[in-house]
């Protein structure tokens, strides 16, 4: 017992001892600590890190005075001198400069001052008198401006970050920077603006473990070199797309643990070798460029706890086999990697996935179950793909997921209410698919969710109150579905951290109130309220200061633009679309637009007057089409420098074009000043070049010759130059541009003949119309023959031609296309075009002086849609082989000098639907074979030659039958009719006979009766249902949006007028009787959505043209006559068989059958009434008598005439 004492004395002597050992911390680094602390305040929001503290809060000389055991200081045991400052995660927020006190520290060896707030100061040249640094941290901490030269003397360092500033490395740039550290083993610069190559003498850096060159602008090749450092771990070069390089072999002694490339331009094949990094964790080759096969050899990884190769160029199809037996793998990607396929049923072994991302691939079919037992899942994308059937039950098994992402598929049926027992889901994207039915209240149980998608389905019903309580969203979208009725904008009112609110183009009707919103209001960044039948711009907008993205086109918002709206986030301001409303000028003018970093304006389809708004220079769209605006174009328009599409069409604008047009040539894409008054000559928009792919100037009043510097345009598909007052020959020297597709010189004064070209030239021409003109010559053999995009036929492409472009803006990338248009002449009317096909081919040679005969050539352009050169001065016949172009629908040869017969061989051409030859000297015939047998007298008139049907004149039979055959024929029409009448001719003597019996055995009370209750049944019926054919006079009604005659008992052909209401969205004739064939003018409907004919009588092909080519089968079915896309029955372009000799159509034979079968019908009715009567009266016996006297007289005339027959 007595021990104890005595150990305790020993302890506080030694601790006595020990505490008089170690120095105090020296004065002047005391001193300058306190000053260093004094020099910032203590602000939370200076530091992001969850467990930060203000660790200089202890620093208090009256509590303390040594500085050494203040929390962040370490001191030299020896001298007492500070080594060591660790003030991270401090809250510290202030300025700092070279006379800061931190740098009388000068004994210092480690610094670290990351996340924290330095108010975007530069780092101090100063920290260079730190010599003895070998450790530096100034990450996260709100540094700005170029990285000073003097940190470039730390030779002692072993570790450098500066990441996450808004740091540049120019004067000094990398190289020179780290030259002299040749000591580093850990080197982060991440989001350091660095742009310049990697030096290659970083390859001799053999100490170092990680390096960290992320999002730099880095450039050029990397060193391979780096790759073979034997000490290093860690390797990050994700995004730097400019960065380009290959991986070299790897050796077996590697240290990668870590392996990031994402979104560089890492290129050629990934090495087998790779299988060599044996300790490799994470592997992200994603949005690289690497091409090949993916090494099977990656299966030995096992280690491997990520992996990433979306997005690359791999000859890969289906799921790589290998991946399941990287049982380790926690996160697996595949996005962008042309997968096919069905989702292999193993993936479900590999259990430790918590991400798995397969986005935007070619899969298929049904997700497999095993999926279900991926428990630990936190992050599911399956987005882009094209799975089918009804969202599967089994993935309710996932109760971790916090992202689910399965939109862009072809998912059916509603959407699921287990949905609710996700309680950690904060992403949910089901848009895009085909989803129907109302939104299940039961989602307002999801209160973490963030971000909700329901976007491009078919959900009905009212936007469910539930959203309300989801006060954590920051993304809604419930954009381009069918939901409808009146919506209080208030809902949104309690979601204080909504930014992005998408509801456009639904049927909803959005009540905004116009008071007392502006401090309630969440602050959007996206708003799209496009089609909600808004009347004015809503109140609350003027107090919006973070807007980035309005759209309110599709409203009936009318009156001027007030002058506010220009003034709303004029910082952040990014694209406004308020196009297709009543707006009819502007509240204040001229109009400068103030938001500085405006990419798109869109004022299009309005009624503005005034001159045109003048948008700032970021301005990269800009759309003010179909207004009436007018004056000319503003010299600010030249400030324009980054413009790629300028659409001013169908306004009243005057003027020359500015000469500053032609400093656009290498952004402008899109060029459209068409339908206005401009004159004068065209810049020299193409004089050394030029990326524009569209420029339609057509309906001005330019003039002179057509400028020869558009052949420098060589990216150039579209060249709209019509309706103008151009005076030149034939440009034969566009065709140098290979891509050319649509070019039109129509209604203007160019003459002269179309020689040969001495190259080949025009071969991607679609669209070639130089009609109303003043051509002469011979139309070129040759010169056709160069046509080369018109030869094939290509019906299952039905995409439209676009001029598609992006950019990128703060690290964003925009995507957007703009439809090309054309106005031509076709079906024998002048058309507008609002999008067309890139298989749609023309050539309109139409009014002008072109003689000679028609080229033979012509038939082997077998993709040709429309073929007009009427109004010229041809002779000769017309080509037989222009039967070969099979998908032409219109062929206008008329008022020419043609002659001969009209080939046989254009029964042929069974999509035609306008066919003129009238007025030449055609002779003979008219064929009655398919489509030809369908043209009214204006296709065939004024050729004195022609007989035949539609035509008064009948034609003459030059060659008298045989006897055989007319024997033959007489023999099979008289089969014909006894076939057809003595069946009629019984059935109605049956019937007549039991009528008679009835009527006069007193029983007609009771027939009548019933009878007559059966007619008035199936009059009632008929009273509910419209019969006859549908009215012409329809057409005139062209403000008609809906059109519904469907389920009713309409007879006859589609009038060709419903073509003229072109403001109809909405067709529907099914359930009627209506044959012939459907109309090409209905064509002309380009606004329809919704189109039925399903279950009549039509017959003949459907029209593959604008709308009419996109309805699924549904519109078309129960018709056994149609033929062609989407039905599965193809359209045959032989001649049928007909049942006549003179190969009547099926009408003529059915209306030959009602014919004979009508008259056999009522005079057997008739007869059989009458024996009825007489047998009922008892009269029969003088019947009998009578008629068989009749009989015997009759038998004995024939025995006189035919003696051998009895």
């Amino acid at each position: 017992m007595d021990f104890l004492p005595l150990l305790h004395l020993i302890l506080i002597i030694t601790t006595c001892v020990a505490s008089f050992g170690q120095p105090l911390c020296h004065n002047d680094d005391n001193v300058s600590l306190l000053e260093f602390k004094k020099s910032f305040n203590l602000e939370k929001f200076a530091s992001i890190n969850p467990f930060a503290y203000p660790k200089v809060s202890s620093w208090r000389l009256e509590e303390n005075g040594d500085c050494c055991s203040w929390d962040g200081v370490g001191c030299d045991t020896d001298t007492g001198r500070v080594v060591a400052l660790d003030l991270s995660s401090s809250f510290l927020h202030g300025s700092i400069n070279s006379t800061s006190t931190l740098f009388n520290l000068s004994q210092l060896q480690r610094l670290n001052l990351a996340d924290n707030d330095f108010n975007f100061s530069h780092i101090p040249s100063a920290m260079g008198h730190l010599s003895r640094l070998t450790y530096l941290n100034l990450s996260h901490s709100s540094f700005y401006g170029q990285v000073p030269f003097e940190i470039s003397g730390l030779s002692n360092l072993s570790f450098l970050d500066l990441s996450y500033n808004d740091l540049e490395l120019k004067s000094p740039n990398l190289s020179r920077l780290v030259r002299n550290l040749i000591n580093l083993k850990q080197l982060h610069l991440t989001y350091v603006g660095v742009s310049s190559t990697v030096p290659s003498f970083l390859a001799n850096f053999s100490s170092l473990t990680s390096l960290l060159l992320s999002d730099c602008g880095l450039q050029g090749e990397f060193p391979n070199g780096i790759f073979q450092l034997p000490n290093l771990q860690v390797l990050n070069l994700r995004n730097n797309p400019r960065l380009s390089g290959y991986l070299p072999e790897f050796h077996s002694n590697s240290s990668f643990e870590v392996l990031l490339l994402h979104n560089t331009s890492f290129s050629r094949k990934i090495p087998s070798s790779i299988e060599n990094l044996h300790f490799l964790l994470q592997l992200d080759f994603g949005a690289c460029r690497f091409s090949g096969l993916v090494p099977s050899s990656l299966r030995k990884l096992t280690r491997l706890t990520s992996l990433d190769l979306s997005g690359n160029n791999f000859e890969v199809n289906q799921f790589p086999s290998f991946l399941q037996n990287l049982t380790q793998l926690t996160k697996l990607r595949l996005k962008e990697c042309q997968l096919t396929g069905e989702i292999p049923g193993w993936l479900g072994k590999l259990t430790r996935l918590t991400d798995l991302g397969l986005y935007s691939n070619n899969l298929h079919g049904h997700i497999p179950s095993s999926l279900g037992k991926l428990t630990r899942l936190t992050d599911l994308n399956l987005a882009a793909n094209n799975f089918e059937g009804q969202i599967p039950s089994f993935l309710q098994n996932l109760t971790q997921l916090s992202v689910l992402w399965i939109g862009d598929n072809q998912f059916t049926g509603e959407i699921p209410s287990w949905l609710e027992t996700f309680t950690l889901l904060t992403h949910l994207n089901l848009g895009m698919n085909k989803l129907h039915g109302l939104i299940p209240s039961s989602l307002g149980r999801l209160t973490s969710l963030t971000y909700l998608d329901f976007q491009m389905n078919n959900l009905t019903g009212q936007i469910p109150s539930f959203i309300q309580n989801l006060t954590n969203l920051t993304y809604l979208s419930l954009q381009d579905n069918e939901l409808s009725g009146t919506l209080y904008f208030d809902v949104f009112l309690g979601l204080k951290n909504l930014e992005s609110l998408l509801l456009g183009r639904n049927k909803l009707s959005i009540l905004v109130q116009t008071s007392n919103m502006n401090a309630t209001v969440p602050r959007f960044r996206s708003l799209d309220l496009a089609s909600c039948n808004l009347t004015e711009f809503p109140y609350f907008l003027r107090y919006q200061d973070r807007l980035e993205w309005l759209v309110l086109h599709g409203n009936k918002i009318h009156g001027q633009i007030p002058k506010w709206i220009w003034n709303l986030s004029i910082q952040t301001m990014a694209n406004v679309d308020v196009s297709d409303n009543y707006l009819t000028g502007f509240e204040q003018t001229p109009v400068f637009i103030a938001w500085v970093h405006l990419i798109s304006l869109d004022l299009s389809f309005n009624k503005l007057k005034g001159q045109l708004p003048i948008p700032p220079p970021s301005t990269i769209e800009y759309h003010v089409s179909n207004n009436k605006l007018s004056g000319q174009i503003s010299p600010f328009f030249c400030n324009l420098s980054s413009l790629l599409v300028l659409d001013l069409s169908n306004n009243q604008l005057t003027g020359k074009l500015p000469k500053c047009l032609e400093n656009f040539r290498n952004t402008l894409l899109v060029l459209n000043m068409s339908n206005n008054h401009f004159r004068g000559s065209i810049p020299q928009m193409c004089a050394n070049g030029s990326n524009v792919r569209m420029i339609d100037l057509s309906h001005n009043q330019f003039q002179g010759s057509l400028p020869q510097m558009l052949a420098n345009c060589m990216k150039l598909e579209v060249l709209n130059l019509g309706n103008n007052r151009f005076n030149d020959v034939f440009p034969s020297w566009l065709g140098t541009l290979p891509n050319l597709r649509l070019l039109i010189l129509r209604s203007n004064n160019l003459h002269g003949v179309i020689r040969e070209l001495s190259y080949p030239g025009f071969f991607s021409l679609h669209v070639f119309d130089l009609s109303n003109n003043s051509f002469a010559g011979k139309l070129s053999s040759e010169f056709l023959k160069n046509l080369e995009a018109m030869r094939f036929k290509d019906p299952a492409n039905s995409s439209y031609l676009v001029a598609n472009f992006s950019f990128d803006v703060k690290a964003v990338t925009w995507s957007n296309e703009f439809a090309y248009s054309i106005t031509i002449t076709n079906k024998g009317m002048v058309m507008l075009y609002e999008k067309v096909q890139e298989v749609f081919a023309v050539i309109d040679l139409s009014s002008n002086r072109f003689e000679g005969s028609i080229p033979e050539s012509l038939g082997i352009l077998q993709g040709l849609h429309v073929l007009n050169l009427s109004n010229n001065i041809l002779t000769g016949k017309i080509p037989s082989t222009l039967g070969n172009i099979t998908e032409l629908e219109s062929l206008d040869l008329s008022n020419n000098k043609l002659s001969g017969q009209i080939p046989q061989q254009l029964a042929q051409l069974t999509f035609l639907s306008v066919f003129k030859v009238a007025h030449n000297h055609l002779t003979g015939p008219i064929p009655q074979l398919n489509q030809l047998s369908t043209f009214d007298v204006s296709s065939y008139e004024g050729n004195n030659g022609l007989c035949g049907n539609p035509l008064p004149k009948k034609c003459e039979s030059s060659v008298p039958p045989s006897g055989f055959e007319d024997e033959q024929d007489a023999e099979s029409a008289l089969e014909f009719y006894w076939i057809t009448i003595v069946p009629a001719y019984v059935s109605g003597l049956v019937i007549g006979v039991v009528i008679g019996q009835i009527y006069a055995t007193k029983k007609h009370d009771w027939f009548v009766k019933t009878f007559g209750q059966w007619k008035q049944k199936r009059r009632r019926r008929k009273m509910q249902r419209f019969e006859g054919s549908i009215p012409e006079s329809l057409g005139i009604l062209q403000g008609l949006h809906v059109l519904n005659l469907s389920n009713n008992i309409r007879t006859g052909k589609i009038p060709s007028t419903l073509g003229n209401i072109t403001e109809l969205e909405s067709l529907d004739l099914s359930n009627n009787k209506l044959s012939g064939q459907i109309p090409q003018q209905l064509a002309q409907l380009t606004f329809l959505s919704v189109f039925k004919v399903a279950h009549n009588n039509l017959t003949g092909p459907i029209p593959q043209l604008n709308q009419l080519s996109t309805f699924d089968v549904s519109s078309y079915e129960g018709n056994i006559g149609l033929c062609g896309n989407p039905l599965p029955k193809k359209c045959e372009s032989s001649v049928p068989p007909s049942g006549f000799e003179d190969e009547q159509d099926a009408e003529s034979a059915l209306k030959f059958y009602w014919i004979t079968i009508v008259p056999a019908y009522v005079s057997g009715l008739v007869i059989g009434v009458v024996i009825g009567q007489i047998y009922a009266t008892k009269k029969h016996d003088w019947f009998v008598k009578t008629l068989g006297q009749w009989k015997q007289k009759r038998r004995r005339r024939k025995m006189q005439r035919f003696p051998w027959r009895y």
